[in-house]
């Protein structure tokens, strides 16, 4: 997959995921965030982007901590 594609699958993911959590869809909204955020990390990774590999990586955690506290319910 090249860099491009990745970001365009992230941002895809990302809206979905934003539309999801206006509509209060939980918590299929967050997985689907975490996923894109996952893949927007990946692309910063790529392009040796420490600010978009910083506000990425901090959301990929953040969803994260939402998905297991989810589990744990």
């Amino acid at each position: 997959m090249s860099s491009d594609q990745i970001k365009w699958a992230g941002t895809v993911l990302c809206l979905v995921g934003i539309a999801l959590t206006s509509f209060n869809v939980y918590p299929l909204n967050v997985f689907l965030s975490l996923v894109g955020s996952g893949l927007w990390t990946i692309a910063g990774i790529l392009q040796r982007d420490m600010p978009l590999i910083l506000v990425e990586a901090v959301a990929v955690i953040l969803y994260l901590s939402g998905v297991i506290t989810w589990m744990l319910r």
